[in-house]
């Protein structure tokens, strides 16, 4: 007699059962012997001060979820990063005192890792994770800000371009802060295109009717955005940023120029630098604050067409100054879509300097006295644009040249132009100069002045 179906799954059931429990502690014994995963470490944690917030950055070895806490009594900021743990066992307490934050603590646990960020009072502040670049890792960023009060407008607004109030030019030293741009021989982007925009905004201030306004004039990471919002407050007349350029071909050396381009860059290398630029800003970015609309909205308002033009006679005019110098040498203007140059309230252009990446142009960025060279170069090629291409300063109606002149340390064609209220050139057709270059004790003969 056949067993029923009843009783064949009552037979079967205990090898069933036997079978189950045995690749269920097969599948147990894998998962214990398999090796566990490494927890994301905090690599290191940094920090910088700006005019309007703190921003300290977590940098990690790879993405983390977190939690964030505010604590009251006294105030604090704690963020949780289950499973990770802090790399570099010596680091605890970093002080700060900027008067947003205190101090920045870790605190190790076997569950989490810590960062607890010491607060000056009740403040504001907002926490945003940023992916990893292709140059630089997983982060979390916090973001500390000062009362809006706080933030001071320089001088009182005008209308632009009425004549009414100085000539006002916005100088746009690119980088600082953590991004510090190209980097040749320990000499950094950033400090080099700091000094020479202090330079030219000397120089500018110094000129009847005109206006510097610095976008930093420290070492800090302002967005671009808000570079652009500096440049729309102070209501400015003209905006020029400041670089350093640098490519693998070390031959390659001189001043280039650019203007915004709404269609695209003119070449692929215009595209990498544009691209370069745009990129650092990811890491003073929130994700919130991307606003590509902003070029629709331009398109839209057919006065800008006029901006681009002028945008276009300062690049060339610019350019131009370097080509007459003897300082740079001037390579050519191109077009590009820098997120900087985005604003178009305004005729707008971007400096390329001079390559760190060229040993010859290196020591010109690395000196100071090339440095203030490099400024004379852009404020002349400021007042070409702003002469119809002719680099006069003051107007000299003498016309007599009869003052013999010995060429002293310090001395330039730019500030001898100036100061006698002639050009450049000129002055080079009046003593066949070859070359820009002076030499101490080297005698010129240039105008009268009364």
């Amino acid at each position: 007699m056949r067993p029923s179906i009843i009783d064949q799954g009552r037979r079967r059931g205990p090898v069933i059962r036997a079978a189950t429990i045995f690749w269920l502690a097969m599948a147990l014994g894998a998962v214990l012997s398999a090796p566990a995963l490494a927890a994301p470490e905090v690599l290191r944690v940094r920090y910088f001060t700006g005019p309007r917030h703190t921003r300290i950055v977590v940098d990690l070895t790879d993405p983390v979820s977190f939690e964030v806490r505010r604590v009251h009594g006294p105030e604090r900021i704690a963020i949780n990063l289950p499973r990770a743990r802090f790399r570099a066992q010596g680091m605890s307490t970093v002080e700060v005192t900027d008067g947003l934050v205190e101090r920045i603590r870790r605190n190790d646990s076997a569950q989490r890792a810590q960062v607890v960020v010491d607060l000056a009072g009740n403040v504001k502040h907002s926490v945003f994770a940023l992916a990893a670049t292709s140059e630089r890792p997983d982060r979390i960023v916090i973001d500390v800000f000062r009362q809006e009060e706080s933030v001071v407008v320089a001088v009182p607004r005008r209308r632009p371009r009425t004549g009414e109030g100085p000539y006002t030019v916005v100088i746009d030293p690119g980088h600082g802060g953590l991004d510090p741009g190209a980097i040749r021989n320990s000499i950094q982007e950033k400090d080099v295109v700091l000094d020479v925009c202090l330079e030219v905004a000397r120089l500018i201030d110094r000129l009847p009717g005109y206006r510097a306004v610095l976008t930093r004039k420290t070492d800090y990471y302002p967005s671009l955005g808000r570079r652009v919002e500096i440049a729309r407050e102070q209501e400015g007349d003209l905006f020029i940023s400041i670089h350093c350029n640098a490519t693998r071909r070390t031959s390659v050396k001189g001043m280039e120029v650019y203007f915004l381009s709404l269609q695209g860059a003119t070449d692929r290398e215009a595209k990498e630098l544009a691209d370069k630029e745009n990129a650092a800003d990811l890491v003073g970015l929130a994700p919130e604050e991307a606003d590509d609309d902003l070029v629709m909205s331009i398109l839209m308002d057919l006065r800008m067409t006029t901006v681009l033009h002028e945008s276009s006679r300062l690049a060339n005019d610019l350019l131009a100054s370097a080509r007459g110098s003897g300082v740079v040498t001037g390579r050519k203007v191109k077009q590009a879509r820098f997120q900087v140059l985005r604003s178009l309230a305004m005729p707008s252009a971007l400096v390329e300097l001079a390559y760190l990446s060229n040993g010859e142009d290196r020591k010109l960025l690395a000196s100071k006295q090339g440095r203030r060279r490099l400024a004379e170069v852009v404020v002349d090629g400021l007042l070409r644009y702003r002469n119809d291409g002719q680099a006069v300063v003051a107007v000299n109606t003498r016309g007599d040249w009869t003052q013999r002149y010995r060429v002293r340390s310090g001395d330039s064609l730019w500030k001898l132009a100036r100061r006698h209220g002639t050009t450049i050139d000129e002055i080079s057709r009046q003593n066949n100069l070859r070359s820009a270059g002076l030499k101490i004790g080297q005698t010129l003969v240039l105008p009268e002045v009364d």
